[in-house]
């Protein structure tokens, strides 16, 4: 029988600790860290050394590549990011995704091409463009194809024995090194190069009854706010988000900004602002005739941003060279509103999924009507009584 561990890594103030809901007998949960405080009920707690790297690379480091007490005391790892909680048996999902391969992964759910994820990555400042750029050149180089698929990284189970295995996660690493911090720009060439068979987990990593995911950690406070003019990547300067203190109300932020091209379309992304509530927004300078709201729902009396990125898009006629100021309140929710907002948009998608159903049953039998009249219409007896209705029809007049 397979030794399993589920292992996840925090590093820096990036991810909160969510303790194991159901501990598993047979599996073992294993927590890498810098972190020397951090301490756990339910994980088995391993301190970590940077050892040269970032915070992100050191988290990524251990999720390709593992760390030697996994090589030596398992056979199956299954990597979790830590805003997932597994919500039924680790075992079984094991048992369920890794049937014929040593690796399984979601596929992602909006994308099958690290070009169409880079130049998104590009857009909502991800990374560094310079190192997207590098990266996709790179890619071309290697006359790396388009649509060749796309993976979401965020669980996936791996037989890290396996040589494929273990040379693919190595590659992947190297990749993550020389270019972007990005690993789903990186993840598919590695596969490509290696050969690396895969167990496709055919269900959406984000809604599924096997795990929840949890917000990330909020920032203490808000480094940036991405604005964007028009659909084009090369107008999307990075601004900083500055907080303006004041004495009546110090969780309001504000910027101000030069309108880089003509355009009818301004957006502003507010962004590491999950489960934050916004008010008092205000725009000086520029005229819109639209405002529209993305990734935001009304709850207890509370609008709120439920994404990790707020967006706000002001329509308009828009000149070159205005200057404008956007200014915005924003307050964090409790971890108890939090959670009560997870749930409620839960329920919300199980309504909207049986909307859905209830609307696909009456296209199907509205379609399963109209084939039914069109069999009788190009019916031999249907086109053989042709003059006997005509005949009917007469009299009736």
């Amino acid at each position: 029988m397979d030794k399993i561990c589920v292992y996840t890594c925090v590093t820096g103030n990036y991810d909160a600790l969510h303790e194991v809901e159901v501990k598993e007998k047979g599996v073992d949960y294993l927590l890498f860290t810098n972190d020397k405080t951090l301490t756990s009920k339910t994980w088995q707690v391993i301190y970590i050394e940077n050892e040269g790297l970032d915070n992100q690379r050191l988290s990524r480091k251990i999720k390709m590549l593992g760390h030697p007490i996994i090589d030596e005391n398992y056979d199956v790892s299954v990597w979790m990011d830590a805003s997932v909680i597994f919500q039924k048996s680790v075992k079984d999902f094991v048992n369920t995704f890794l049937k014929h391969n040593s690796f399984a992964a979601f596929l992602h759910h909006a994308r099958d091409c690290i070009y169409d994820e880079a130049m998104i990555c590009i857009k909502k400042k991800k990374d560094k463009k310079e190192n997207i750029l590098k990266q996709i050149a790179f890619l071309k180089e290697e006359n790396y194809p388009a649509h060749y698929g796309l993976c979401e990284m965020t669980v996936f189970i791996k037989r890290h024995h396996d040589p494929i295995v273990r040379q693919t996660m190595q590659m992947w690493f190297d990749m993550l090194c020389r270019f972007s911090k990005r690993d789903q720009l990186s993840f598919m060439y590695c596969v490509y190069k290696t050969g690396l068979k895969i167990d496709y987990i055919p269900l959406n990593v984000w809604d599924n009854d096997w795990f929840k995911c949890v917000p990330h950690r909020p920032k203490q406070t808000l480094d940036t706010c991405r604005i964007y003019f028009g659909e084009d990547i090369n107008f999307d300067p990075m601004l900083d988000l500055q907080p303006l203190y004041q004495k009546t109300d110090e969780d309001t932020y504000a910027i101000e900004a030069t309108i880089a091209a003509d355009t009818n379309c301004i957006e502003i992304e507010v962004t590491d602002v999950p489960c934050m509530a916004y008010r008092d927004l205000k725009i000086k300078g520029i005229k819109p005739t639209t405002t529209y709201y993305f990734n935001t729902i009304t709850f207890q009396d509370k609008t709120i941003f439920y994404n990790a990125s707020g967006l706000i898009k002001l329509v308009g006629e828009f000149k070159k060279g205005q200057r404008f100021s956007f200014q915005i309140n924003l307050q964090s929710l409790t971890d108890n509103e939090k959670y009560q907002l997870i749930e409620y948009l839960s329920i919300k998608k199980i309504e909207a999924d049986d909307r859905k159903k209830e609307f696909d049953k009456l296209v199907a039998e509205t379609k399963k009507i109209g084939q039914e009249l069109e069999n009788i219409v190009n019916s031999k007896s249907w086109k053989l009584t042709k003059p006997l209705r005509k005949l009917t029809e007469k009299k009736q007049k």
